[in-house]
């Protein structure tokens, strides 16, 4: 009877027990996405000093590989020039050893993100940090010249990087779709998860992050609040990101 009575016990601590561990696990996640972000942040304002006031370029050219990492003309990606401001390694010099990619090795690796078990996170860089996809947009001549930070109406509420969902993440809000949790290094609210309670973390232009509950970023039919209210997507209010 008391051989019950001591196992009894242990089965309700261990039910207390296992939630909160999961509780402080969380935290201690999203306490490395806070400080990654606005380590990001902050870096992109250097970078802006350092290159005609201009933010890093979001994209390469073409598919997002390896191989396009590696390639000299796509150094002023923010996934490549940023990394290496900070005395970091860069998405291109995990290209060798890409398994490494999804290891503290690498300062945009997210513990709190869920990546894919399976080799398939081998075959291309997929990211748990994006860049506002707002930012950079086509001119007249239709080539995407990098945003410059004088462009930015209002730094302190326009986002810069944010969480990006990975293919093996669920979407965070039901207007949502899963197509846009693909792991890209450019990312919005539309593909931002809620790694943390339905929460995720932005950061913002002038260097500080907040935490949002993503169902609060988007309509109920998907789209941005257009006039905006608390967060510009764009370099200024009265650009529409739905367009």
């Amino acid at each position: 009877m008391e051989v019950l009575v001591v196992v009894a016990i242990i089965l309700v601590l261990a039910a207390i027990l296992v939630p909160t561990l999961g509780e402080i696990q969380k935290r201690a996640n999203k306490g490395v996405a806070l400080k990654t972000i606005r380590d990001l942040c902050t870096a992109a304002q250097t970078y802006g000093a350092d290159n005609n006031d201009e933010l890093p370029q979001e994209d390469v050219k073409g598919t997002d590989s390896w191989a396009a990492s590696q390639d000299p003309a796509n150094g002023k990606a923010w996934y490549n020039a940023l990394p290496k401001a900070m005395g970091r390694r860069n998405v291109a010099d995990f290209a060798a050893t890409p398994r490494a990619f999804y290891t503290k090795d690498n300062i945009l690796f997210l513990p709190g993100a869920t990546y894919p078990e399976s080799d398939r996170k081998l075959v291309k860089p997929l990211f748990a940090i994006g860049i506002n996809n707002k930012l950079q947009k086509k001119d007249s001549d239709g080539k995407k010249p990098a945003a410059k930070r004088s462009q930015i109406s209002n730094p302190s509420r326009t986002p810069l990087f944010l969480e990006q969902g990975l293919p093996s993440e669920k979407k965070a809000a039901p207007m949502q779709s899963n197509k846009d949790f693909d792991g890209a290094p450019k990312a919005s609210a539309h593909s931002m998860p809620g790694r943390y309670g339905g929460k995720g973390i932005i950061g913002f232009v002038d260097g500080h992050a907040e935490e949002w509950y993503v169902k609060d970023l988007l309509t109920e039919t998907n789209m941005f609040p257009f006039p905006p209210t608390d967060i510009i997507w764009m370099k200024t209010p009265e650009e529409d990101p739905n367009k």
